[in-house]
């Protein structure tokens, strides 16, 4: 295994004059950088921590919207042998402060505007909008091992003290590698990257698309509009997303045939292209791959469940729907579903990736074991030993394999609802019917406590026509056990969920937030 710098070497070695990185600049004119215009950034980056006297170890932190100078500038770190701290761009001053504390933060990457609305600025700038630039010492780089730390990941919002989880190069590299066997990544893709690369997913699957000598193309803006645009214009290929992006993209498509008063249509295309081989489905649906560009050949999904109707729509229209499953603490991939599977089983999220290990353990949790599991926590052992055992990690998920190792996930362990009774129910599986009428656009299903009842299943939801939630628990608890019964209910009164940077719902603060309307 390799450490990250000698990986992208390795990648500017085979592919100088290909494109690597692609913007859209003030002008909307595409910039573009090969891979040996990319190097050149990188090495002036590198050389530039040089003259600022940098150690081998030290931490410098990225607190920025993605974009080509967000990868230069981490790529440049690490060669000069730094650990980059990656904070999602809206990470409030104070958790920022914390981080910058905790981690004893060298330098703030951001923009200079960034930096100056900071009451208290934890530490000097490097304005990302132009990076510095010096002379390559290559002699006086350090060596960097491969199981050397490369990142220290911290979940913005969390409340308490902050867990930054401890991912070395390897566990980055192997991640990446076994991916890229997996999807089938190759020379000739080119990605939209929409996803913050401050999150493990998109910044693997770029780490492993260089590796591949793919094209990343970065949005700007995540306007509709904007995107479908770059997708045509750039011949993009693939894109990681969140499922929420998905049934967005979906939406559109959908409303465009509705104006056309071709839903009957659109329907019995939807019956008659599961019965057709893959292949010949893009056919069916040229106008939707006409507007995708007419190269786009697959999406991965991850982050949040991927309900298995949404996937099989755009497996439908000629679309591979790769869901996978993760943790940062995983670098962060554990299973996917394989390019290659030509029935893919969309209510599973896939096998383990090459090398990755997983067992169920006898309370149903997810563990994993292989290069991708990180080192632990940084400077708090107590939490490190609580989910970090023999090489093997907790997930805190609930799952089981089935008899051709397809992974399925049952929910979150601290989600799990466990009835007066002892009876245990998975509020995902709650969700999932709910989530099938057509006037709830998503629902959140929590454990209440009652006096006298113990724990009831109560449903929240948030509605396209308040109007039919009743309708919608009673469709529910017709095909729910017993046991699963929804007791009670109540009519999200916001435009939306809280929700974090990659669109999950944040489960506690709607907690808090039903407790403030049901106090009403």
């Amino acid at each position: 295994m390799k450490a990250i710098p000698l990986l992208f070497e390795q990648a500017v070695a085979q592919y100088g004059e290909r494109p690597a990185l692609l913007e859209p600049g003030a002008d909307n004119r595409i910039l573009t950088l090969t891979y040996q215009q990319m190097q050149k950034r990188v090495h002036s980056f590198a050389g530039y921590l040089q003259q600022q006297g940098v150690a081998k170890g030290e931490r410098i932190m990225i607190w920025s919207a993605s974009r080509a100078d967000w990868l230069i500038a981490y790529t440049g770190s690490l060669l000069a042998g730094l650990v980059v701290v990656p904070l999602d761009v809206n990470t409030k001053e104070d958790f920022l402060k914390r981080i910058a504390e905790i981690t004893e933060a060298r330098f703030l990457i951001a923009t200079r505007k960034q930096y100056e609305n900071l009451q208290q600025p934890p530490c000097p700038l490097i304005d990302i909008d132009a990076l510095p630039e010096g002379e390559l010492r290559s002699d006086e780089l350090p060596e960097i091992d491969e199981n050397e730390l490369a990142e220290l990941v911290f979940t913005s919002g969390t409340t308490g003290q902050p867990k930054g989880v401890m991912l070395s190069h390897r566990n980055i590299v192997a991640n990446a590698i076994s991916a890229v066997e997996v999807v089938k990544i190759s020379a000739a893709d080119r990605a939209l990257s929409i996803l913050p690369l401050s999150h493990m997913f998109e910044l693997t699957i770029e780490i492993a698309l260089i590796y591949r000598g793919s094209s990343v193309v970065y949005a700007r803006t995540l306007a509709p509009d904007t995107l479908l645009k770059l997708l045509s214009s750039q011949g993009v290929t693939c894109m990681v997303l969140v499922p929420q992006a998905l049934q967005l993209f979906l939406n559109g498509i959908e409303r465009e045939v509705r104006r056309q008063k071709r839903e009957k249509q659109w329907e019995w295309l939807q019956r008659l292209a599961p019965r057709l081989p893959f292949g010949l489905r893009r056919y069916l649906f040229g106008a939707v791959h006409k507007r995708f560009g007419g190269r786009f050949r697959l999406f991965v999904s991850g982050g949040a469940y991927l309900p298995p109707v949404l996937g099989q729509r755009w497996e439908n229209m000629g679309f591979r729907v790769l869901q996978g499953y993760g943790a940062t603490e995983c670098a962060p991939i554990v299973s996917v579903i394989p390019y290659d599977d030509k029935r893919p089983n969309l209510e599973s999220v896939g096998k383990p990736l090459p090398g990755v290990q997983v067992r169920i353990a006898g309370d149903k949790e997810i563990e994993v074991n292989g290069p991708n599991v990180a080192l632990g926590y940084w400077k708090d052992p107590d939490a490190t030993a609580a989910v970090f055992k023999d090489g093997w990690y907790s997930t805190g998920d609930l799952g089981y394999l089935d008899e051709k190792h397809n992974l399925y996930i049952k929910g979150r362990k601290k989600n799990l609802i466990v009835l007066a009774n002892g009876m245990n129910v998975y509020p995902e599986d709650v969700e999932n019917m709910l989530n099938g009428h057509a006037a709830v656009k998503e629902a959140v299903v929590v454990g209440l406590a009652e006096e006298r009842q113990g724990s009831q299943v109560h449903a929240i939801l948030l509605m396209s026509d308040a109007s039919k939630a009743r309708e919608a628990i009673q469709q529910a608890n017709k095909r729910l056990a017993t046991h699963q019964q929804i007791r009670g209910f109540t009519v999200w009164p916001d435009e939306d969920f809280p929700r974090t940077h990659t669109l999950k719902v944040k489960r506690q603060d709607v907690l808090t937030r039903l407790a403030e309307v049901r106090g009403k």
